[in-house]
């Protein structure tokens, strides 16, 4: 097949520093291994700073723009995250890149809203496919949020928010040529709702500091941390319930918890008294390095953790929720310390935080199953071997 016309990525903000979170890195890797492979122009919010030029085949246009209020977006036929980056000039823009495109990608439901307006306004024989980036299976995340809410008007909130959520999903996957999701688990959910449109797994790979060996030992602080961004409100719900079943055993007095990773922790500094809150550690290996366990709490929400990537690669064994890394290929028992759910994990805690030999074995064990597996550049060839294939059977639905 000849060489695409540039691929026009549709994003919310170039994803580099200051900004961090695993959506932000997913996007990132794949959107530049991508890019190695062929010309991409890629579309985002102006949020204050250039975009590296780290390719000289990625081409960045930045939109002025303002998100919307989360109030407002009760009103909206669009749940919240879409409602805030709706923006015409944004669209706008959009349309004057899809000239000349070979095919769009919407990357994250905060996108979806674009996908459908772009649909109707390029309407022509040769107009780009649309392939769309589902991080998760958005629909089930937002329900299984307001199930466990019990603010009675934020459950009621929530509830109308997954609504829009499942609402715009459907309709996005349905009207898209093909689908990426991040896990086996969501691509069998989404195939359908798409009506079968070519769907594919492409989960992240790994590309921060690796540890090429380490040893648990009497001399590794007894310390227990529950890693990642906080800023999401399912996020935000994961780190509640999991403070509340270790405060309910305790733990944070009997040895060291550590709450690592940005987001805002003030409400929760004033309920759970003995834990430390210490926001974004700089120098992740070296910390790391002090930490005998790693807490993966998420009952709720799906798709992929990186963070259990980073737990693997800096050899933190890793204590987590089954649930949490569904989709991921660990195995419980071999390569995490694995619970049915919360309760139980948090009992699970000081059995296995003093076990040196249990440690180093499910350590080791993760390590090597990541070591093998999580490669970037391969993921970059397989979403373009997707753009391919739906820009292919377009052409053959023109000339039939």
């Amino acid at each position: 097949m000849p060489e695409l016309k540039p691929i026009l990525w549709l994003t919310r903000w170039p994803p580099y520093s200051p900004l961090r979170g695993g959506d932000i890195d997913y996007s990132r890797e794949l959107l530049e291994n991508l890019a190695t492979l062929t010309p991409v122009h890629a579309l985002a919010f102006d949020v204050g700073f250039t975009p590296p030029n780290s390719n000289g085949r990625l081409r960045w246009t930045l939109v002025r723009g303002q998100e919307r209020s989360m109030v407002s977006s009760v009103v909206s036929p669009h749940p919240n995250v879409a409602h805030r980056h709706h923006s015409a000039d944004y669209l706008a823009a959009a349309v004057k890149a899809a000239d000349g495109c070979s095919a769009i990608v919407v990357d994250f439901i905060g996108m979806f809203g674009f996908a459908e307006p772009l649909k109707k306004l390029l309407s022509r024989p040769s107009a780009p496919p649309i392939i769309v980036i589902d991080h998760n299976y958005e629909h089930a995340v937002r329900r299984q949020m307001a199930k466990a809410e019990m603010r009675p008007w934020l459950k009621v909130a929530l509830a109308w928010d997954a609504f829009k959520a499942g609402r715009l999903e459907t309709s996005v996957l349905q009207l898209s040529d093909g689908v990426v999701a991040l896990t086996d688990a969501d691509s069998m959910a989404l195939k359908p709702i798409s009506g079968g449109k070519p769907t594919i797994t492409i989960p992240p790979g790994y590309e921060g500091p690796v540890l090429r060996e380490r040893n648990i030992s009497e001399a590794t602080p007894r310390r227990l941390v529950v890693l990642g961004g906080h800023e999401a409100q399912h996020k935000k719900m994961v780190l509640e319930r999991a403070l509340e079943a270790l405060n309910e055993r305790g733990i944070q007095h009997r040895l060291i918890v550590d709450i690592v990773g940005p987001g805002s922790h003030a409400d929760l500094e004033r309920r759970f008294d003995g834990f430390n809150f210490m926001g974004y550690v700089d120098d992740l290996p070296a910390y790391m390095s002090s930490v005998r366990l790693g807490f993966i709490p998420d009952e709720i929400g799906g798709g992929f953790k990186l963070r259990a990537l980073s737990h693997a690669f800096l050899r933190t064994p890793m204590l987590a929720v089954d649930q949490a890394l569904n989709g991921m290929g660990f195995t419980s028992g071999r390569d995490y310390f694995g619970f049915d759910n919360l309760a139980a994990a948090a009992a699970g805690v000081e059995p296995i935080i003093d076990d040196f030999a249990r440690l180093n074995t499910v350590q080791e064990a993760a390590f090597a199953l990541c070591n093998e597996q999580y490669n970037w550049a391969e993921r970059g060839r397989d979403l373009l071997n997707l753009i391919e294939e739906v820009v292919q059977a377009r052409d053959g639905k023109r000339q039939a």
